[in-house]
């Protein structure tokens, strides 16, 4: 007969306590209050039509989050006409349901205020959609435009990387509190089934057959979400490439980036990755 406890004394759950924090200490959840009500829109709706989302994800310090929501709204505004002056927009009301019913995915969601209600012309003219990431020290803004994501980071990169030191310096400043900014032209629900069909997209639209000597590389980051592993995704994604496309981890000619952010997944061919310092934007201009 097990031994009674004490008073006072506490039943030892240390193999249960040790999951508990580990699960803490990957990803902190973003506590916002007011502020998330107002600007961030629901992490469920980068499921709704998720063919067609687009996007960056950004990375800043934990509790930081808000100096870099202002910083990259304000940085995206000004070089998306600076740098594409013919784009256009892509927004369309979405009423329906979403993407994906098998899990529930924003039960927390239920008891948020409404957020305020903005006029037709406000939603459509807005270029770039601020949504909640669902994790710590990221921050993610969805495409309403005609630019892909890649196309715009990688022409940001090299203009402030061409420009003098003291406006350098002056202009990553200004988003000082970003570091990795990740594009994502692909946006699916965070389940094996559709990474794997989102991925024939990929590959039909970015890994040519005739490119004999290219390399790739498959990088993987899995946040606020224990469902899916980095061995679920890899066994998804790897019996899909090309066979010519062979595996080069130091110096790859394409990286297959993969990230799962609660319950979305986002998917991207990046050139150049540790050339650009893994897309982060301060040191590959210093």
């Amino acid at each position: 007969m097990a031994n009674k406890l004490k008073k006072g004394e506490k039943r030892s759950t240390d193999g249960d306590d040790s999951v508990k924090k580990k699960q803490k200490l990957d990803t902190i959840p973003i506590l916002r209050g007011r502020f998330k009500q107002r600007w961030l829109t629901k992490h469920s709706s980068l499921l709704k039509r998720s063919d067609d989302v687009t996007g960056i994800m950004i990375s800043c310090n934990v509790n930081a989050e808000t100096r870099a929501l202002g910083q990259i709204s304000n940085c995206l505004e000004t070089y998306i006409t600076k740098l594409f002056p013919t784009h256009q927009s892509t927004w369309t009301r979405f009423e329906g349901q979403l993407d994906i019913d098998q899990i529930d995915l924003e039960q927390e969601e239920e008891t948020e205020k409404e957020k305020p209600s903005e006029s037709a012309v406000e939603r459509k003219e807005r270029k770039f959609q601020a949504v909640d990431a669902a994790c710590g020290g990221l921050v993610f803004f969805r495409f309403r435009i005609d630019v892909k994501p890649t196309e715009f980071v990688m022409k940001f990169m090299d203009y402030l990387k061409q420009l003098p030191n003291d406006e350098k310096k002056q202009e990553l400043t200004k988003i000082c509190h970003s570091s990795r900014w990740i594009p994502f032209d692909y946006i699916c629900p965070a389940i094996t089934e559709r990474i794997e069909k989102c991925f024939e997209r990929v590959k039909e639209e970015n890994l040519s057959d005739q490119e004999s000597d290219a390399t790739v590389a498959i990088i993987t980051e899995i946040r606020n979400n224990i469902s899916i592993t980095r061995d679920d995704i890899i066994q998804t994604i790897a019996p899909l490439i090309p066979p010519n496309h062979k595996v080069n981890l130091k110096k790859p000619t394409f990286v297959i980036f993969v990230s799962v952010f609660k319950s979305a997944c986002g998917i991207t061919i990046l050139k150049e990755y540790y050339e650009r310092k893994k897309y982060n934007i301060s040191s590959y201009c210093q």
